[in-house]
């Protein structure tokens, strides 16, 4: 079984993730994509993976 979670920012996707890790054995997690930067304390393919779009 495949849940996705999307949702705006402060929607409680993380904390709903969080639940689901704790509460079931077969849970794992993937990491989000992203267009922003990356920032100094992130490393990618942890947090997120990074791409690039191109605005037509």
């Amino acid at each position: 079984m495949l849940v996705l979670l999307s949702g705006v920012s402060g929607a409680g996707k993380d904390t709903i993730k969080r639940e689901l890790i704790k509460r079931l054995d077969n849970v794992e997690s993937l990491p989000s994509y992203t267009d922003r930067p990356i920032r100094i304390d992130e490393t990618p393919g942890e947090q997120y993976n990074f791409v690039t779009t191109r605005r037509i």
